[in-house]
């Protein structure tokens, strides 16, 4: 996301408290980051925003919002400054807009940790707008073991815009063209590198035909003809393409968060084992894009033993650790931790080996209240702007 982007947002104010300009011009003044972040805009245009910033410059505001809530659907921020009986109508209408079951947040910039806040609504809005009209594709249908892993897609095209296009997974072969993959070879022998390389190819032609911004794949379902996407799934996020195994969609959309809130990919992984206690966790997954590791090997697919997949060793450092579960991705589960420079090397394991140490009484939580399987690393701390983009856009009012 660009932090350069303005956000809109909407004052109301009203004529008995005199010029709206000269009031904007004197919160502006003295709360100087809302002008670097925000932009004065007509109704039309914050209104079509997943989410709403309207500044409060006066009293006797509060029927103005109710009205302009009441024209739109989603959530909204209302921000109220120290003067002109500003925090007073907000406190009103706030109520109001509650009791009418609309999600909304209330900031108060006489509040020091106001503007704190306002930076990661403001990203978790930034965030909604770009997810709004990306085309996901959905390869296949999802592995019959994901029996969590599959939500309302209806939910997520009315909260969060996005757009789902089936695909037949026959669609996937082996097309010429692909570049064979570079690296050292453990199984995999010249046949393999050309199968990788054919499926990869075979993806690209599927998301540029069909306008694909992201997809996920019932990996599983081209197995029966000797075919692994492992190689081409680690290719495609590196290409800026989010790409998901098994026909997981609660895990798709973490890996675009991913790819948008940092420019980077996810990696997408099962929890493997836990050790609660010491906070550790070892993730584990037969592909990583290669953009995320240090370094790598080609090995063959760990179920089947078929094919290309790719074990890396993650980059060490921060990251956050992310899984969307229930029927409308209702739940979330966001916790920031650490790669550690270890390595695994099990052989009773998927390729990829990661050691995630979280902070104390995180990973419990997975045990006692599971949402799922999969799980996505992304790289830094990003937990409260994920925690705030969910409450806003996915759990339940």
């Amino acid at each position: 996301m660009s932090p350069e982007a303005k956000l809109p947002f909407l004052p109301i104010g009203s004529p008995l408290h005199g010029s709206a300009e000269e009031l904007i011009e004197k919160v502006l003044s003295a709360w100087p980051h809302l002008a670097e972040r925000f932009e004065v805009s007509p109704e039309e245009a914050v209104s079509g925003e997943p989410l709403a910033f309207v500044l409060l410059l006066t009293g006797g505001t509060e029927h103005k919002l109710l009205e302009f809530a009441g024209k739109r659907k989603g959530p909204l921020v209302v921000v109220s400054h120290p003067a002109q009986n500003s925090l007073p109508a907000a406190l009103e209408a706030v109520a109001a807009l509650r009791e009418r079951g609309v999600k909304c947040e209330l900031l108060h910039l006489g509040d020091r940790e106001a503007l704190e806040r306002l930076e990661v609504l403001s990203r978790a809005a930034a965030l909604a707008r770009e997810l709004k009209g990306k085309r996901v594709g959905i390869i296949g249908e999802p592995s019959p073991w994901l029996v969590a892993s599959v939500p309302d897609l209806e939910v997520l095209r009315e909260r969060l815009g996005l757009e789902f296009v089936e695909i037949p997974i026959e669609r996937v072969g082996i097309s010429d063209g692909g570049e064979l993959p570079p690296g050292e070879r453990v199984e995999p022998g010249e046949g393999e590198l050309r199968m990788g390389a054919g499926v990869h190819a075979s993806l690209k032609g599927i998301i540029s035909s069909e306008g694909l911004d992201a997809f996920t794949i019932a990996c599983f379902g081209i197995l029966p003809r000797k075919m692994t996407a492992c190689w081409a799934l680690a290719r495609l996020a590196d290409e800026g393409i989010p790409a998901g195994c098994e026909g997981d969609i609660a895990s798709l959309l973490a890996l675009m968060i991913s790819q948008l809130l940092t420019g980077r990919p996810g990696f997408l992984a099962n929890p493997a084992d836990i050790d609660p206690k010491r906070e550790r966790m070892i993730l584990a997954h037969c592909t990583v894009p290669l953009s995320l590791v240090d370094s790598y090997r080609l090995r063959s697919h760990f179920e089947s033993g078929l094919g290309l997949a790719v074990e890396g060793r993650l980059e060490k450092g921060p990251y956050t650790l992310v899984r969307f579960g229930g029927k409308h991705l209702e739940k979330g589960f966001f916790v920031e931790g650490s790669v550690l420079p270890e390595e695994v090397g099990r052989e009773d394991l998927c390729r990829t080996q990661v050691v995630f140490k979280a902070s104390k009484g995180a990973l419990r939580k997975i045990l006692r209240e599971p949402l799922g399987n999969h799980h996505v690393l992304i790289s830094g701390h990003h937990r409260s702007v994920l925690q705030a983009f969910h409450d806003l856009f996915l759990a339940e009012a």
